[in-house]
C-alpha cells in the first residue's frame, strides 16, 4: 500500500455494516493527514477466509448503489485537468491525475483494484456515476458505481487487514484539517467472487468519515479558555 510522504496522525476504525455473506466482514476507514496538512480518508472492503479454498483468493468485481447517508462529504479534487479559471476538476478517476504522488495523495477517487494504491488504482466509472452528485449533494447518491476496469483479468483482492483480506475501494481527502466539516456517513454494495470461479457474491454496509477523536472538545475547550482570559 502506498504510504504517504508524512503522517501525521492515523486511526482505524471498524464501520458499521451488514453481509449477505460471513466472508465479507465490512467495511473499514483508515484516517491520516497528508504533509500537505490535509485529510485523507480510506475505505477498504474487508473479507476472510471462510470458503476460500486453497491457494485462492477474492476478487473483486464491482461497487454500486452507493449512497451518501448523512453529512457531507466536502471531498478534495487535486486532478490533472484544470478549467479555466485554473481549478481542478472533480474527476473520481484516480487514473485522471498525472501530477505525480504528492498530488494523488491528496487527491479523491475510486479504486477498484485489489492494492487499492493510487499507482495503480484503474475503475471504470457506471454511467450513473456523477462528480457533483456523487461529491456533494447529501443522500443522493443516485446508486453511483464503479467496476474493474480490466475485467479480462481477474482482479486479486490483496492480503492484509484484520481479518485477512481487503480492497481500497474508496479515497477521500478533506481540505486542511477536518474538524469543522462534520461527520459523514455513505453505504454500498458489493460484488466479487473466489479466484477462477464465476458465481458472484454480494455484500453491504456503511461507513463514516469522522474527525479526530477529541480535536472537537480540544477546540471547545480553547474557546473557553480564550473567553476566561477576556
Amino acid at each position: 500500500m502506498r504510504t504517504p510522504s508524512a503522517l501525521v496522525s492515523l486511526s482505524i476504525v471498524m464501520a458499521t455494516t451488514s453481509a449477505s455473506h460471513a466472508v465479507f466482514t465490512g467495511f473499514t476507514r483508515e484516517r491520516l493527514v497528508t504533509a500537505a496538512g490535509n485529510t485523507q480518508y480510506s475505505i477498504y472492503a474487508n473479507f476472510d477466509s471462510v470458503g476460500l479454498p486453497s491457494g485462492k483468493s477474492w476478487v473483486f468485481l464491482n461497487a454500486y448503489n452507493y449512497q451518501g447517508v448523512s453529512g457531507s462529504m466536502n471531498a478534495r479534487h487535486q486532478d490533472a485537468a484544470e478549467d479555466i479559471d485554473g481549478n481542478p476538476t472533480s474527476s473520481w478517476s484516480a487514473t485522471a491525475n498525472l501530477l505525480g504522488t504528492a498530488a494523488r495523495d491528496n487527491d479523491s477517487w475510486v479504486s477498484a483494484s485489489g492494492s487499492g494504491t493510487s499507482a495503480g488504482a484503474d475503475a471504470s466509472l457506471d454511467p450513473s456515476f456523477n462528480n457533483t452528485v456523487f461529491d456533494r449533494i447529501v443522500g443522493s447518491g443516485g446508486g453511483a458505481g464503479w467496476f474493474d476496469a480490466t475485467p479480462s483479468t481477474q482482479n486479486l483482492v490483496a492480503a492484509g487487514g484484520a481479518s485477512g483480506f481487503r480492497i481500497k475501494l474508496i479515497q477521500i481527502v478533506r481540505t486542511g484539517n477536518d474538524n469543522l466539516q462534520g461527520d459523514y456517513v455513505g453505504s454500498m454494495f458489493i460484488t466479487y467472487k473466489v479466484q477462477d470461479t464465476s458465481a458472484p457474491l454480494t455484500g453491504s454496509g456503511s461507513f463514516n468519515l469522522v474527525p479526530a477523536p477529541g480535536a472537537i472538545a480540544l477546540a471547545g475547550l480553547a474557546g473557553l479558555t480564550g473567553r476566561r482570559r477576556r
